[in-house]
């Protein structure tokens, strides 16, 4: 061996150890970026939330320095907030099941049919992407009440001999729900359904198998971690929008975002909304993590 091969041999061997230390280095150099805004944009507004909600409210003063638990036993001990509570879970609950079905069926569609009917169902999901909730409410006005599109088209086909109203409605509430958390619901379950080879249901088929035994043993367990993340997404996104059913459903449909709304603009206690809010986070946090426990490594990471 000469001796500019020896000194090439020493040389790559003193840089491995030095690329082998810089490689852990290197993804934290690229997520920085955004690591940075979601601590200063995110991060340190929520921890003055949380410690907002253990200020005192005296008065009509927006809050008092100090540290009190008496608004975390408020939430849970007056009658008013816990039912608030129980009825936005229970709303979140139900639309994020119909969102789920819903989105499973379009998504099943699209991933199926050729490419300008798959054009045709991403178009229709991206819509109420592209659309502010405002605009999504004043579309519902025009659709729910006594003289609107669905009155009207149910009494022309004769099916109500009346026309009826279904304004300000829980009906109506868990309709603008299921449509504002719909597309999160389909995109998710059309992206885990295309890394789906389509030739395993024509084997499924081929062996004799009928369409429901097929989804069943096939497509079911194949999509079960997609189903719970997307379940996930639109539970976290119902428990979280509040124009929606304050604006569509009754004076009596109390959620969970329509009394941070009145604690903080309406009684001036900002305490007690900062509370709610961290409330609302923790739930957020408990379902990812809950989501992510019942997920297996390998399908977390494809999801």
């Amino acid at each position: 061996m000469t001796l500019a091969q020896t000194d090439s041999t020493m040389s790559e061997a003193t840089d491995q150890p030095i690329r082998a230390s810089r490689k852990p280095v290197v993804p934290w150099f690229l997520i920085a970026p955004a690591l940075v805004i979601v601590l200063v944009f995110f991060g340190l507004p929520t921890l003055q939330m949380a410690r907002m909600s253990f200020n005192l409210h005296v008065d009509q003063r927006l809050y008092v320095p100090g540290f009190t638990f008496e608004h975390y036993r408020t939430l849970f001990t007056n009658p008013l907030f816990s039912n608030a509570i129980w009825t936005t879970v229970q709303l979140a609950l139900v639309a994020s099941f119909f969102s789920v079905a819903i989105g499973f069926t379009f998504a099943i569609l699209a991933w199926l049919k050729p490419a300008r009917w798959r054009l045709l169902f991403v178009g229709l999901a991206l819509c109420p992407l592209l659309i502010s909730e405002i605009a999504i409410i004043f579309g519902w006005w025009m659709f729910f009440p006594k003289n609107g599109l669905l009155s009207q088209a149910l009494f022309s086909a004769g099916l109500i001999t009346d026309k009826i109203s279904l304004m300000y409605t829980e009906f109506a509430a868990f309709v603008g729900l299921v449509y504002v958390t719909l597309p999160y619901a389909f995109f998710i379950l059309l992206s885990v359904l295309d890394g789906i080879d389509k030739q395993i249901l024509e084997s499924s088929a081929d062996l004799g198998a009928s369409p429901l035994v097929t989804f069943q043993e096939v497509l079911f367990p194949l999509t079960r971690t997609g189903l719970l993340v997307a379940f996930s997404q639109s539970f976290i996104w119902a428990m979280g929008t509040y124009a929606t059913p304050s604006a569509l459903g009754p004076d009596t449909l109390w959620t969970m975002g329509f009394l941070i709304q009145e604690q903080m603009l309406g009684k001036h206690n900002w305490p007690l909304a900062s509370a709610f809010s961290m409330l609302l986070v923790v739930g957020v946090a408990a379902t990812m993590l809950l989501t992510r426990s019942l997920m297996s490594t390998r399908s977390a990471f494809h999801v």
